[in-house]
């Protein structure tokens, strides 16, 4: 079976990945206990509250959040390659938009979960926000 994929759904698939690269990470204030720690520990204590949020009922909403952003982003694709098909004056090939629509969900499913695992949602965030809070770190941001 052949399949030929329109230009546009591996232009959609390309920005998709480039999206779900990069990971946040906290970026701390060089606080006392940063500075008498240093950035290794720093590192380690926030692998370990990562850990605890993963564990906690955070991580089960985060796995939620993933899935949705990865059937709105299939069913997103799948939009686009109909009309990427009808533009270009070919009649649309369900069969074939929605192998490349299922493909770049599942993909766009593990980028985004995999995201969410490390920087993830606002909720994630302050999980480990509040865990490194009590360590004795002053997050700042996220980059």
């Amino acid at each position: 079976m052949k399949y030929h994929a329109s230009p546009l759904l591996f232009c959609i698939a390309a920005v998709l990945a480039g999206c779900a690269t990069p990971l946040a990470k906290p970026a701390f204030y060089p606080n006392a206990h940063y500075q008498y720690v240093g950035p290794a520990q720093a590192q380690a204590d926030t692998q370990a509250c990562a850990n605890l949020a993963q564990q906690s009922d955070v991580g089960a909403v985060n796995k939620v959040d993933a899935g949705r952003a990865a059937a709105a982003g299939a069913a997103g694709v799948g939009t686009a390659g109909v009309v990427g098909s009808l533009l270009s004056g070919h009649k649309p090939d369900l069969k074939n938009i929605a192998a490349g629509a299922a493909a770049i969900g599942a993909g766009g499913a593990a980028a985004t979960a995999a995201g969410q695992s490390v920087g993830g949602s606002s909720l994630y965030r302050q999980f480990v926000q509040q865990c490194l809070a009590e360590r004795g770190y002053q997050v700042i941001g996220w980059h």
